[in-house]
């Protein structure tokens, strides 16, 4: 029986069905999860951890050939000993932000898990007994789980 794995996480559901439409239309099985339950409450991605495409683990290199030839890859791509190798960047390609901690370039400005409120929000929802309608947004790593600012 073949094992079905992760092949790619995506925050955005247009380009991960974009993906999968590729994929699809080059003969390889995928499919997504956690899709629909991002498109109907976009907060839940940072919980889910985003939108997965599942492929099969024979088609990983087919697959991420076939991507690759698009330009949908990442900037990393799976080696045959099991670990990452880069793929060189065309000069003009757009310069994406990269983890100080750990280098990784898998990073979004998303809202920020450790100071998500600050102390005027805090009073203001606490008096009018609301959620607190202003969250602050930083930089986060999706590998290390790293926050920073620009």
């Amino acid at each position: 029986m073949d094992k079905i794995i992760v092949f790619e996480t995506f925050y955005n559901p247009i380009k991960a069905n974009i993906v999968k439409s590729r994929l699809l239309d080059s003969g390889l099985q995928c499919f997504l999860s956690d899709e629909h339950t991002i498109g109907m409450n976009p907060l839940y991605t940072q919980a889910l951890g985003g939108i997965k495409l599942h492929v099969f683990e024979r088609d990983l290199e087919q697959a991420t050939a076939i991507l690759q030839e698009e330009g949908f890859a990442p900037g990393f791509v799976m080696s045959s000993d099991g670990g990452e190798e880069e793929v060189p960047v065309e000069e003009t390609a757009i310069v994406e932000k990269v983890c100080p901690n750990c280098g990784s370039t898998h990073v979004g400005y998303v809202q920020s898990t450790k100071k998500r409120f600050g102390i005027l929000t805090m009073v203001i929802s606490f008096l009018l007994a609301v959620y607190p309608f202003h969250v602050n947004k930083t930089w986060h790593c999706f590998d290390c789980e790293h926050e920073f600012e620009e």
